[in-house]
């Protein structure tokens, strides 16, 4: 298939985007700490999928050996957390 000229390389646009939020060290682009994931292992633990209120811990019930799929995890916190409380993490963006 012939891309078409006039279609904007999405791949390429979405990488330079992404580049420069971390270059800015956007909220969603940091990686967490290893302060983060000791205390994910203790079972304090928090994910944050917006800027204003952590995800209530009994929507996800006991981690501990369970699959957990994280789709859109762009700014990867999210599944070193879970991974660090006992999931078996699969990452997807």
């Amino acid at each position: 298939m012939i891309p078409n000229v006039d279609e904007p390389d999405v791949l390429q646009h979405n990488a330079v985007a992404w580049d420069k939020e971390a270059d800015n060290q956007g909220e969603w682009s940091r990686p967490v700490n290893t302060d983060v994931i000791a205390n994910a292992r203790r079972g304090e633990w928090q994910v944050i999928l917006t800027p204003n209120k952590a995800v209530p811990r009994q929507w996800f019930g006991d981690l501990k050996g369970r699959n957990v799929l994280c789709l859109a995890s762009g700014g990867g916190q999210q599944g070193p957390i879970l991974a660090a409380a006992g999931a078996n993490v699969t990452v997807l963006d």
